[in-house]
């Protein structure tokens, strides 16, 4: 049974001014560093975190929680299979109850020069309270 639905849409160029004004810092609050090294070896990484944004937000939408209740930006992290498939792999308390609730996330993305989006369906074999 679904979960959950969210989807997020994300302006390419204020990912990019949040980076050259806040730099490493708001990369490192927001961002794993294994998607820090996945966006820096494209030629345009702003539009790849874009998406990463776009998907963590969309995941917590899906959730039903926002990023609150202990929830981080960094316990969400996209990944790729060799096919070039997005997949979510997750940390700390949002790791425990994607678990507890037996979640199963689908994601997809895509970005352009101006816009970036992120959905993400979560499958649960239990009901929601």
């Amino acid at each position: 049974m679904i979960y959950g639905l969210g989807v997020d849409i994300q302006g390419v160029t204020q990912i990019s001014c949040m980076i050259e004004r806040l730099g490493e810092r708001f990369l490192e609050r927001v961002f794993t560093e294994n998607e820090i090294a996945y966006c820096r070896k494209h030629l345009k990484a702003a539009q790849h975190f874009a998406a990463r944004w776009a998907v963590k937000e969309a995941f917590f939408k899906a959730l039903g929680t926002g990023v609150a209740n202990g929830y981080r930006l960094l316990d969400v992290e996209l990944e790729h299979l060799p096919s070039g498939q997005p997949y979510l792999v997750f940390y700390g308390k949002v790791r425990e109850d994607c678990a507890r609730f037996r979640l199963q996330p689908y994601v997809s993305l895509s970005h352009s020069e101006d816009y970036a989006v992120g959905q993400v369906i979560l499958i649960s074999s239990q009901t929601r309270n």
